[in-house]
């Protein structure tokens, strides 16, 4: 009698593994799914860029407060050094920098200061001391 009972229990421990197991691969298969959406509705670093890269002689749109943030920042400045230089927060000097990224065509700093120049926005200049 006790080892049909224990096979009892070990029948119903091999089933609730089995289920156990059926519904983690299940699960698994459903958070690949989910990934995979995500993945597909996330732009990528390539398509982040919804305007098409500014060229020399085009025109860009920049307000003067931005053509002076980035004045300062194609002169090593940094978000800290603008805002104080500004009167203004770091904060505002992080919100105006990504416009300004995204009107220019770019993702970076770097890529800012060095559009700038190109497109002859800016000039290269040291930092000024603080």
């Amino acid at each position: 009698m006790r080892r049909m009972m224990d096979r009892g229990r070990t029948d119903l421990l091999v089933t609730l593994r089995r289920e156990l197991l059926e519904h983690e691969a299940r699960l698994r298969s459903l958070i690949e799914q989910v990934r995979e959406r995500e993945r597909l509705q996330e732009p990528s670093a390539s398509t982040v860029q919804q305007t098409p890269a500014a060229r020399p002689g085009d025109p860009i749109p920049l307000t003067e407060r931005e053509l002076q943030i980035l004045q300062l920042l194609v002169r090593g400045h940094t978000n800290r050094q603008i805002a104080a230089q500004l009167q203004l927060v770091p904060g505002t000097i992080r919100n105006r920098l990504g416009r300004i990224y995204w009107k220019l065509g770019v993702l970076t700093r770097t890529h800012a200061a060095v559009r700038a120049i190109e497109l002859g926005l800016c000039s290269a200049g040291p930092a000024e001391a603080s």
